[in-house]
């Protein structure tokens, strides 16, 4: 899959209203400008907790195995700037109540919260979120999309969009290799902007 395929099909379950309607070419540059920003500045919404928290549940959705995962590409970062600058009031408040709701399912089912939970725990909780998200009625652009759902696509594209998931996973190279006019048409590489 090319990015411009992976953010037409992200585009398509957009979770913040301020990104909907955005070209595929837009939505990169947002998320590389948004990327920039939140290495430079400090976190401006998420506390601690719920910093370590969004990055674990970011971890769980693309975990590191032979590339890295969303705690590299500082995912938790990336959706607390787009929490800050980008998300409405009501969506942030919806989303850090949210973010709530995950440690109250964990002292329920284990009287811990969700960071000190055991990853069969955590596993459980995502999963339950998950069905939750998929039971969810598709198509109504009124109603908000469910917790689960915003955190799969924020995550999806925060790692998409992060030097680490563009350079290892999508193989993005920002300088191809050198002009070779002879070349055979099946040895082409992706270029820049088709990743």
């Amino acid at each position: 899959m090319n990015r411009r395929d992976l953010l037409r099909s992200l585009a398509a379950t957009i979770a913040l209203p301020a990104l909907a309607g955005r070209s595929t070419d837009s939505l990169f540059a947002v998320g590389r400008g948004v990327h920039r920003r939140a290495r430079a500045g400090g976190f401006q919404v998420l506390d601690p907790h719920q910093r370590e928290t969004v990055a674990t549940i970011a971890e769980m959705i693309i975990p590191a195995t032979d590339t890295p995962g969303a705690r590299a590409a500082e995912v938790h970062r990336f959706i607390d700037l787009l929490l800050a600058e980008w998300a409405p009031d009501d969506d942030r408040k919806q989303f850090l109540e949210a973010l709530g709701d995950v440690d109250a399912r964990a002292r329920a089912a284990s009287a811990t919260d969700f960071l000190t939970a055991t990853e069969a725990q955590r596993a459980a909780i995502l999963t339950a979120l998950d069905a939750e998200a998929q039971a969810h009625p598709q198509g109504k652009t009124d109603a908000q999309p469910p917790f689960f759902q915003r955190m799969k696509f924020l995550t999806v594209y925060g790692y998409c969009t992060s030097e680490v998931g563009a350079t290892a996973e999508l193989h993005y190279e920002v300088i191809p290799g050198s002009f070779d006019g002879c070349a055979e048409p099946g040895r082409w590489h992706a270029a820049p902007g088709d990743f």
